[in-house]
């Protein structure tokens, strides 16, 4: 396959603040691809910071782009919309959920000619394009956020509001699912893993609660019932107890921080001049490992720029319409038009 390119002009931060009215029609023309009004927080496939990462990625007719956590397919359609009729967008999820006809499976039946689904990490990104034919992307979007319909299957186990096999996997043909990673590791362990990469304070408590009783909790709200005993009530918040455990379960299983480092590696190699990174987080240190990434991009390497110096955030009124938006940052990273090694 050729490589095509659009060629878009440097935005500013600003240009991308979202009032009330302009978000709401920004995703008007999003819902025809769904048989859902996206606007409706109720409803599952509400695509994070649409309008940002649309204005700030540029996708235009003739462009490569690269959605590699494509889900419920709702920046998917977006970017698809634009490239079209003569642009192209690979398409990555690991998630079989992903392929069906409700998800991104049915934006990529839309636009059979201008866009790819492959079952694929994101790490995974330059050996699917190396199978495409890609020698390289004019903008590429990562959203690492856990979207609604693993949260929603009980069966996956991400939830702690509903009963069910405590899974967690991404990908359901990897090995160890996190009741098995919760039977080998040891109490201390276990306290470590919480600690570092929920960042809960009570780590010590909830793994003791856990791993001292026999036998081992088998369902996602017997194991949040231990971790909700193990927190102490007067400390608590309106955020659920089990959140940061269940947090730190669901990244160790699927390694979520190591994948991500290598992408950010991979993904920057593959933009071409003028081309467009552009990666959402949820938590601190997922937003930690993208900010000090790209930083180093820019300071050990000429080529690169960022878009705004600190992340895009979302609006007031779509953290109204949808909840779960209101810890999402996004970061872009910008190889400049003038580089040609």
């Amino acid at each position: 396959m050729v490589l095509r390119k659009g060629s878009t002009g440097y935005g500013t931060a600003q240009q991308f603040t979202e009032p009330r009215r302009e978000y709401a029609d920004f995703l008007t023309p999003i819902n025809s691809f769904f048989s859902i009004d996206c606007v409706n927080v109720n409803k599952p496939h509400i695509p994070v910071m649409l309008h940002s990462v649309v204005e700030a990625l540029s996708p235009v007719d003739g462009a490569n782009f690269a959605d590699v956590t494509a889900g419920a397919g709702g920046h998917l359609a977006a970017i698809c919309e634009r490239i079209a009729p003569s642009g192209y967008v690979m398409a990555l999820d690991q998630d079989e959920r992903a392929f069906q006809d409700d998800a991104a499976g049915g934006v990529v039946a839309r636009f059979p000619k201008n866009s790819v689904l492959l079952r694929a990490n994101f790490e995974e990104i330059a050996a699917c394009a190396r199978k495409q034919g890609l020698e390289g992307f004019d903008g590429i979007l990562a959203d690492l956020g856990v979207s609604s319909m693993h949260f929603d299957e009980m069966e996956r186990g991400f939830s702690f509001r509903h009963d069910g096999p405590i899974d967690m996997r991404m990908d359901t043909r990897q090995g160890e699912n996190a009741y098995d990673l919760l039977a080998r590791l040891k109490q201390d362990q276990l306290a470590d893993l919480i600690f570092e990469l929920g960042e809960e304070r009570f780590s010590r408590r909830i793994a003791r609660s856990i791993k001292s009783k026999w036998p081992m909790p088998n369902s996602t709200l017997e194991l949040a019932k231990r971790v909700q005993d193990a927190v102490p009530g007067a400390v608590r918040s309106r955020r659920h107890p089990a959140t940061k455990t269940f947090q730190a379960l669901r990244m160790a299983v699927n390694r979520e921080l190591d994948v991500l480092e290598t992408f950010i590696e991979s993904a920057a190699a593959l933009l071409v001049p003028g081309g467009r990174l552009g990666i959402i987080t949820f938590h601190s240190l997922e937003d930690r490992i993208v900010k000090n990434k790209f930083r180093n991009f820019v300071r050990e390497s000429k080529n690169f720029q960022l878009f705004s110096k600190k992340p895009l955030t979302p609006s007031p009124f779509e953290v109204q319409e949808n909840p779960r938006a209101r810890s999402a940052k996004f970061r872009v990273l910008i190889r400049r038009q003038d580089d040609r090694e």
